[in-house]
């Protein structure tokens, strides 16, 4: 049973935190937030398919950036639903008339093709556009941040332990350095991570669900954590260490937020199934 922590309104606690938090979540959910993500998403469409297609075609890569950014910002004002029908439908139609045209040239437009253009323009957008609508208004603003606190604690929790105390290899094919024993640390630190979130937000002005935000916390270490090893598997396919040089350091767009592309969506399933964080009245 999910444990509350309620806020009543006190003399001694001060009422700008709670209308500060609010603004902040407000313009990062805005338009400008939605920019950026929409710029992530171009990003991991153009690696992606740099990566795994059989032969780069910039057009393509610029069809599925386009359409990408396009659902992103539709999120971002309000039109999730409606941007994506047109983006998958034009994306859909283009990509069939490439591979039509291809016919009547040397070399042909593959099916596979078609499948990772579809993949990297509409599926990976779509699903980093819960970014954009977990902080699209004023009664999800609090989740905003939530999908970067869960991944990277994750990731760092999974690092951190595996480097410690890891022994046993969790999948050596994919990822040689990831153990069980991190994995088990990441889900942790998820968990732990998602309640200090609430326990801050509740000091904040929220009403807060702390049990609720534990399963967030775990079916987010979840999430992100397979996320890591699925775009593994494709640089796996293809022999590359990273998606792009874009970060030095710390390879492309892909390799830093692989974990986010499959948290994001997790999270907003699960805020639609459970709410856990609520404005009080005031």
């Amino acid at each position: 049973m999910a444990t509350s922590v309620m806020t009543q309104p006190m003399s001694g606690r001060p009422n700008f935190r709670l209308s500060v938090i609010q603004k902040i979540a407000l313009v990062q959910g805005s338009v400008g937030w939605g920019i950026v993500v929409a710029v992530m998403a171009s990003f991991c469409a153009w690696e992606l398919l740099h990566t795994a297609m059989p032969k780069f075609v910039p057009r393509f890569a610029v069809y599925a950036g386009v359409c990408g950014a396009a659902i992103v910002l539709g999120a971002a004002f309000g039109l999730s639903e409606l941007v994506f029908k047109i983006a998958a439908y034009a994306l859909f139609v283009t990509m069939f008339v490439e591979m039509m045209i291809s016919f009547h040239k040397a070399e042909r437009v593959p099916f596979q093709d078609l499948a990772l253009v579809f993949t990297a323009g509409i599926v990976i957008p779509w699903m980093l556009s819960s970014l954009v609508r977990l902080g699209l208004n004023d009664p999800k603003a609090p989740y905003l941040l939530l999908p970067f606190v869960i991944t990277w604690m994750s990731d760092s929790g999974a690092f951190f332990v595996g480097r410690s105390l890891g022994k046993t290899k969790l999948a050596p094919a994919l990822s040689p350095h990831k153990t069980v024993e991190g994995c088990i640390g990441g889900f942790v630190c998820a968990i732990a991570a998602a309640m200090l979130y609430g326990l801050i937000l509740h000091w904040c002005g929220y009403r807060v669900q702390i049990g609720i935000l534990a399963i967030y916390g775990f079916f987010g270490s979840l999430a992100g954590q397979a996320g890591d090893l699925a775009f593994s598997a494709v640089k796996r396919e293809h022999g590359v260490k990273d998606y792009s040089n874009l970060l030095p350091g710390h390879g492309g767009m892909l390799d830093r937020f692989d974990s986010t592309i499959f948290t994001a969506p997790m999270l907003e399933l699960l805020v639609l199934l459970a709410p856990a964080i609520a404005v009080v009245a005031q």
